[in-house]
């Protein structure tokens, strides 16, 4: 399953440690984020609970930027 949410980032080179951060989330199959368009688009490992992920991720993209948000 993918999914795209909204994600506040404030330059392509923390959009980069973020997207490689989440990648290696449990549970993640591979992300992308997008500085430009500040999304994140997010495919889930089969079996995986998408909102336990997430907040896997959130709490990822946190240690790159402590004042990062994500819509979920």
């Amino acid at each position: 399953m993918k999914k795209t949410y909204d994600i506040e980032v404030d330059c392509a080179n923390c959009a980069n440690l973020m997207e490689a951060a989440a990648a290696k989330v449990p549970g993640v199959a591979s992300a992308t984020v997008s500085f430009m368009t500040q999304k994140m688009a997010v495919e889930f490992a089969e079996g995986s609970d998408p909102a336990r992920v997430m907040k896997a991720v959130l709490k990822a993209c946190r240690k790159v930027e402590p004042d990062c948000s994500i819509e979920l």
